[in-house]
C-alpha cells in the first residue's frame, strides 16, 4: 500500500471568511449579522472573548423557527452546538471525523485558547488521505470510492428502467393470453392495464367475480411503484453517504435492497396466482418471457449496486510507491 502524507489543519487555509458573535446575543442579532457578511455560521465567544460554541444557519431554522420561538428573546447559547476545537496541529483527518459524527460543517480553529479561523468540512475533504486499500475487487481503478458511487447511481437507475419503469409504460408485461370476445387475439398484461391489438381495459374496470383481486393487483400497483423509489432513494443516501464519508444509519442499503426486491417478488406473486386461480379463464396463460427476463435483470442490477465493493479495488501501489 502507498503511504500518503497525513495533512494537518495548519496545511488548510483557514482565515476563510467567517465571523464572531457575543454568547449574549439573541438569535436575532446573529442572523442579520449573517445575513450582512453572507456567512452561514458564526463563532460564539464569551465575554472574555473565549470559544463557547457555533452557531449555524440550519440552527436557527429547524431549533427556532420550526418550534415557533422567538428569535428577538432567544440567545445563541440556546441553539448553538458545541464541538472540541482543533489546533493547527491537528490532522485533517480528526477534524474531519469531529464534523462528521455530530454531522456539522464547521469546526474553529484556536492557538493560544484564541480562535484564528474556521476550518469546513468541504476544506477537509479535499486533504483526507487514503486509509486503506480495497483489494477486494476485481477492476482495479486509481479512485475504488468515486467508482463505487458511480456503480452504485447507474445499477440502481438500471434497477429503476427494467423493474419499474419498463413495465409501467408498457415495454413489458407479466402475462400473455388470448381474448375471445377479440377474435382469438392476444392480450398482454401490464402493471396496471390489459392491452392487445385492438384491446386496452384498466384493471380497476374489471368486473365479474374476481373483480376484487384486479383492484387489488391495482393497488399494490401503486405501493410497487413507491417502493421502488423509496429503495432507490435509501441506496443513494447510503451510496452518497458513503462516497461523501458522512456518518448515516449504516442499514440504509439493507432497506433499499429489500424494498426493491419485495415489490418485484410481490408483483409477480399476483400474476402467478392469477394463472392458479384461473383468474383470466383461459387455459393457455403464459408468462410474459420479456417481462421476467426484465424482473431478473433488475433484481441483478439491484444487488449489484449494493455490493459495489465486490467490483472495484485500488490499483496496487508499485514497488516506487510503497
Amino acid at each position: 500500500m502507498s503511504k500518503e502524507k497525513e495533512f494537518l489543519i495548519q496545511d488548510l487555509t483557514i482565515d476563510d471568511e467567517y465571523d464572531t458573535i457575543s454568547a449574549n446575543a439573541s438569535v436575532q442579532e446573529a442572523a442579520l449579522k449573517m445575513k450582512e457578511k453572507g456567512i452561514p455560521d458564526l463563532v460564539v465567544l464569551d465575554d472574555d472573548n473565549m470559544y463557547q460554541g457555533i452557531i449555524a444557519d440550519f440552527d436557527i431554522v429547524t431549533g427556532l423557527v420550526a418550534e415557533g420561538l422567538s428569535v428577538d428573546k432567544s440567545k445563541v447559547t440556546e441553539i448553538m452546538y458545541t464541538i472540541d476545537p482543533v489546533t493547527k496541529n491537528t490532522t485533517v483527518s480528526d477534524a474531519f471525523a469531529r464534523m462528521r459524527d455530530l454531522d456539522v460543517s464547521v469546526v474553529p480553529v484556536v492557538e493560544n485558547n484564541e480562535v484564528i479561523g474556521v476550518a469546513t468540512i468541504t476544506d477537509c475533504w479535499g486533504f483526507l488521505p487514503e486509509k486503506y486499500e480495497d483489494q477486494k475487487g476485481l477492476i482495479p481503478v486509481s479512485n475504488p470510492r468515486f467508482a463505487n458511487y458511480s456503480f452504485t447511481i447507474l445499477m440502481s437507475v438500471l434497477y429503476l428502467f427494467f423493474g419499474i419503469f419498463a413495465p409501467l409504460i408498457g415495454i413489458v408485461g407479466y402475462l400473455k393470453a388470448p381474448i375471445a370476445s377479440q377474435g382469438g387475439f392476444t392480450a398482454t398484461y401490464y402493471l396496471f392495464e390489459a392491452r392487445g391489438a385492438s384491446f386496452w381495459i384498466r384493471y380497476t374496470d374489471i368486473q365479474g367475480q374476481f373483480n376484487f383481486l384486479w383492484l387489488s393487483l391495482s393497488i399494490f400497483g401503486v405501493l410497487f411503484i413507491v417502493l421502488g423509489l423509496v429503495s432507490i432513494y435509501a441506496i443513494f443516501q447510503w451510496a452518497y453517504a458513503d462516497y461523501k464519508m458522512i456518518k448515516v444509519n449504516r442499514n440504509w442499503h439493507a432497506i433499499g435492497t429489500l424494498l426493491g426486491l419485495l415489490g418485484i417478488i410481490v408483483e409477480w406473486l399476483f400474476f402467478v396466482s392469477f394463472i392458479l386461480m384461473d383468474v383470466l379463464r383461459v387455459s393457455s396463460t403464459q408468462i410474459d418471457f420479456g417481462g421476467l427476463l426484465f424482473s431478473v435483470i433488475a433484481i441483478i442490477c439491484l444487488l449489484a449496486a449494493v455490493s459495489r465493493d465486490l467490483v472495484f479495488r485500488e490499483t496496487s501501489a508499485t514497488p516506487e510507491e510503497e
